[in-house]
């Protein structure tokens, strides 16, 4: 009962090699908890390749299991029960002290006389688990935040936490629902664009400078001191000092500052607002001081989305970012709003001038493009505060924008592992076809659909064997990091890069899962994996060696 064994299987076309030593009859010895399935020759460029996303994950994992409740490798609790229990030591407890008001929100979040600095995000219970994610990673990051429950059993969750400042919107106090859609286009979502913009006027009106940011934004760092400028960052030497790359005085003159969807951080890094100047603003992560410009914006911004003015441009406009662009260019112009090159702030906008909007460096508040995809923080050596779940495929909807922050290793809101669980690892080389088609183009010319489709293909049906490998044995399997050779986007791609993406853009890239994969498909099914960086989480890795 005792013998240790080392198999070899032939599973369909692949061959597949039990790596680990299984104790026979004995289901909780540590080291049959992971058996690693392999190909003959792991190729080691790729695993040079991906080591630096690797060491990333580590440190990412490391640093939300720290945040977890509990924290000290501890994962986030489970939902249904994420009560006061669950608590952060980093931040005051908040229960008892939230009664459903902003105001008791505000006074949790922003201890003090004065108004501060706060960020803003709201969401129903439909996202609990984005919700939860968002609340670990803010506390981790020790950025004051609030959140506007949409529905009360969105409050009634969070208020039982003793991290999460929330209190219940004006949609949640009368009762209204989403119905699901995350198209602009949809009655709900008009209606809760124009709920959100009024509260953010709410904030501004109270004093406070808002960070607005959806919920589907990973914190993390604060980006206070930068936006703010102030303590120690801002001083001569600090990180956003004078002549520092990014340097936060140039910003304090704006009264709005936007994130945007534009596709080169390195562009924008150079350029700064006359990059910005020409994409689309995204609100998901908006700035607004309460200056008297920053109010008047706030106001007519709101005014725009719940009840535009019969005749105006914006009647037509399905949501609050639509609006803020708009706005924000002269009409019928593009991008109807510039800035010199290298400069923070933009002239002209909002009707010649009426406000002074500022840009959010790319660089720093990345999209999901930048982040996911071409990992741009690690080419411009940059520590991001933000990552915004954008440009995310399949249904672009929770589920996929939950599995892109697990393989990233920024989601802390899983349960823990099992103790008793047992995983089956499976590690790619590069496919005998793929290779031979790479050696045909040579490894300079080897991004293209020929290759991509190859190795599509193959990846599918190594993953077919291991999934059937897996349930065999009674195993979770560990997904492996993929390789694309190509990019994946909903319009045409130029030399397998979007037509907007950088040149530097690195191919081929680790891919998320849903650039291969309909990742709500899998989840229907229930399908039993985890992402690669499962491996990386420290309580992952006591439990696998028991």
């Amino acid at each position: 009962m005792g013998a240790r064994f080392t198999a070899l299987l032939l599973v369909g076309a692949a061959s597949l090699m039990i790596l680990a030593s299984s104790m026979f009859g004995s289901s909780s010895s540590g080291a049959g908890r992971i058996v690693h399935v392999t190909e003959r020759g792991v190729a080691a460029a790729r695993q040079q390749q991906l080591a630096a996303t690797a060491a990333v994950s580590r440190s990412r994992l490391t640093n939300l299991a720290e945040a977890a409740p509990g924290g000290g490798g501890a994962a986030a609790p489970p939902l249904a029960t994420a009560t006061a229990s669950a608590a952060s030591p980093e931040r005051p407890a908040a229960r008892g002290a939230l009664d459903g008001s902003l105001e008791a929100a505000l006074r949790v979040a922003v201890p003090g006389e004065a108004p501060g600095f706060v960020m803003a995000s709201f969401a129903n219970s439909a996202l609990n688990d984005h919700l939860v994610n968002f609340v670990l990673c803010a506390v981790r990051a020790r950025a004051p935040f609030v959140i506007g429950a949409v529905d009360q059993a969105a409050f009634t969750m969070l208020s039982a936490r003793r991290d999460a400042p929330t209190y219940v919107t004006p949609m949640a106090k009368e009762g209204a629902s989403l119905d699901g859609s995350n198209q602009h286009s949809s009655g709900s979502w008009k209606r809760f664009a124009g709920m959100r913009t009024g509260e953010v006027l709410r904030m501004v009106r109270l004093g406070y400078s808002v960070l607005h940011t959806d919920i589907d934004v990973v914190w993390l760092r604060s980006p206070e001191p930068y936006l703010m400028c102030s303590g120690e960052a801002s001083r001569p030497g600090g990180e956003h000092g004078p002549g520092s790359r990014f340097e936060c005085g140039p910003l304090l003159s704006a009264d709005v500052a936007v994130s945007s969807d534009n596709m080169s951080p390195g562009r924008d890094t150079e350029g700064r607002a006359s990059y910005s100047a020409g994409g689309t603003f995204n609100t998901g992560i908006l700035f607004l001081r309460p200056t008297v410009k920053g109010r008047a914006f706030a106001e007519e911004w709101h005014a725009n989305v719940v009840s535009p003015p019969p005749g105006s441009r914006y009647v037509s406009l399905t949501s609050d970012q639509q609006v803020f662009n708009h706005m924000m260019r002269k009409p019928r112009q593009w991008p109807g709003v510039d800035a010199p090159h290298g400069s923070a702030v933009m002239r002209e906008a909002w009707d010649g001038g009426r406000v002074t909007l500022g840009s959010l460096p790319l660089a720093l508040f990345l999209n999901g493009h930048g982040y996911f995809v071409q990992r741009a923080d690690l080419r411009l050596k940059v520590s991001p505060f933000a990552v915004h779940a954008t440009y995310s495929l399949d249904n672009h909807d929770g589920v996929a924008k939950r599995q892109r922050f697990r393989e990233a290793a920024l989601w802390a809101a899983d349960p823990p592992p099992r103790p008793e669980a047992r995983y089956l690892a499976l590690n790619f080389s590069t496919p005998p076809l793929v290779q031979t088609k790479i050696d045909k183009y040579g490894r300079a010319n080897a991004a293209n659909i020929d290759v991509h489709s190859a190795a599509l293909n193959a990846y599918v049906a190594e993953l077919r064997d291991a999934l059937a490998l897996a349930r065999a044995t009674g195993r979770t399997l560990l997904l492996p990091p993929l390789t694309c050779w190509c990019d994946r986007y909903w319009n045409a791609l130029q030399r397998c890069r979007m037509a907007e993406a950088p040149r530097e853009m690195r191919l081929p890239f680790a891919c998320p899962m849903d650039h291969l994969f309909d990742v709500h498909l899998w989840e229907e099914q229930e399908v039993p994996v985890r992402a690669a960086s499962f491996l990386y989480h420290p309580q992952a890795n006591a439990t696998l060696r028991g």
